[in-house]
């Protein structure tokens, strides 16, 4: 089973792929854990943050730690290409449910500050990239590549 996890092609497009999208979750997954990334004005919630802003849109605190944790260390294991699909996997679950959750601003984003929030075309943009990942693996220059050589 963990053979098949890690199967990839050594094809670099795949890695291209897979680093990008490591490269747009990791500010994510690190201004939710440490408070790095934080927009001027606003601040960075941090953990303690985080779990607040989280809970107070009525997600279990339980579920908030796993999207804390799959933001943080998915964006990682997609730029080190270790466990991809997996971690693919869990980030086009969490990001599918801020896709959901941004649905009723439309489909573009927030450019001129006129809407409540911003659009989905980001989401649609990255869960592709990382539906990608889970269906062709991490690529060249990646853990998975390595390890199943």
């Amino acid at each position: 089973m963990i053979k098949i996890l890690l199967q990839t092609d050594s094809d670099y497009v795949y890695t291209f792929i897979r680093i990008i999208a490591g490269i747009i979750v990791f500010p994510y997954g690190m201004q939710k854990l440490f408070g790095w990334f934080g927009a001027p004005g606003f601040g960075a919630p941090g953990t303690k943050g985080s779990l607040e802003q989280l809970t107070a849109r009525n997600i279990p605190k339980f579920v908030a730690w796993l999207i804390i944790i799959g933001e943080s260390f998915g964006s990682i294991a997609l730029m080190s290409g270790f466990l991809g699909r997996i971690a693919a996997g869990g980030l086009f679950i969490i990001f599918t449910g801020a896709l959901i959750v941004h649905l009723p601003d439309g489909w573009t984003l927030n450019w001129f500050g006129s809407k409540k929030g911003e659009g989905i075309e980001y989401f649609v943009l990255l869960l592709s990239l990382l539906l990608v990942i889970v269906i062709k693996g991490s690529g060249a220059l990646s853990m998975d590549f390595w390890l199943t050589r």
